[in-house]
């Protein structure tokens, strides 16, 4: 797509090339033009090209306006489409058909270049306000699905995330790691330096979690100062391996709160979907969540591996990694 402030980019399509030379020079002085007399090769052009607009002949040899319209659709909705036809009012009922699978109009031959011209601006702006309603949209659900503080996903969102992972990973045979997190005695940072202090410990735990994990891996805020990873095709050493990282890298974060700096320590606890040993996605997070408990009970400062569904969990689970 263009640019506010430069040209648009109009693809024209036409077999009759005395149509195709005179809609060309008509335009060409407003706007960026591709002419193309072959219309099977239309769709080649256009997926090379960033086309605003394409303007097309209905009847053609080879290929139809209808077929290029679909085609043009299926590649990028956004794109506005309008339709040439040579047929009289009563015999062009295809073309409003066509109306309802997207394009934006159809004009008569022989074609009036200022009636031409207007359809275009009316279809600019018509493909501007969509692409406007489609960016506020995306940034409503990025807001909605984003906690405010941390920058990670909501829990929400977060659930939706996990059962499409869980399930993409059990259909593929593929391990799936998690990791929850706790930070030790958070309660007494609040309650000696202030909440807004414990906001900002908070945030720049987020940013540690960003910058040190993989794009494809999934952050969540779960609540309070509790937060969850999910690791895709991370067994246990993997997973293992991520939350060492972790547990070493908060530890040596200092925080000006105080003289000297404040230091923290979390808790974690880890579990990893591997040969079905969970049937659920729900299983493999209370695992997760059982296995940080008993790091907490442990004094905290150390990771917990779970190999069992929480409901199963009446041993305690391996202590792998504790300082």
């Amino acid at each position: 797509m263009s640019l506010p402030n430069e040209k648009a980019s109009i693809l024209i399509i036409d077999d009759d090339a005395n149509v195709l030379n005179m809609l060309e020079l008509g335009l060409q002085s407003e706007f960026n033009v591709v002419a193309i007399f072959q219309p099977e090769k239309a769709m080649d052009v256009f997926s090379t090209g960033d086309f605003d607009l394409v303007i097309t002949d209905i009847v053609m040899p080879y290929v139809s306006g209808f077929e290029i319209l679909r085609k043009v659709k299926e590649a990028n909705e956004l794109v506005e489409v309008i339709l040439l036809t040579g047929e009289l009012p009563d015999k062009a009922r295809p073309a409003v058909t066509s109306l309802q699978n997207g394009a934006h109009d159809y004009l008569l031959k022989p074609v009036k270049l200022f009636e031409l011209k207007a359809a275009i601006l009316k279809a600019l702006e018509k493909q501007k306000l969509r692409m406007e309603n489609k960016r506020l949209l995306l940034e409503l659900v990025r807001v909605a699905n984003t906690d405010c503080l941390t920058g990670l996903s909501t829990r929400r969102h977060f659930y939706s995330q996990l059962y499409q992972e869980f399930e993409r990973s059990d259909r593929y045979s593929r391990s799936l790691g998690c990791v929850f997190l706790d930070i030790d005695k958070f309660k007494g940072v609040n309650d000696q330096y202030g909440h807004l202090c414990g906001d900002s410990v908070l945030e720049r735990l987020g940013e540690l979690l960003i910058r040190y994990s993989r794009a494809s891996d999934m952050k969540c805020r779960f609540g309070g100062d509790e937060f969850v990873l999910v690791l895709p095709e991370a067994n246990q050493e993997k997973s293992m391996a991520m939350a060492d990282k972790l547990l070493r890298l908060i530890e040596k974060e200092a925080y000006d709160l105080a003289d000297p700096p404040l230091r923290l320590t979390v808790s974690m606890g880890v579990a990893s979907y591997e040969e079905k040993n969970f049937c659920s996605a729900d299983e493999l997070l209370n695992a997760a969540d059982q296995a940080l408990l008993f790091a907490k009970r442990e004094g905290g400062n150390c990771i917990r591996f779970s190999r069992v569904a929480a409901s199963s969990a009446t041993s305690t689970p391996n202590l792998v990694s504790s300082q």
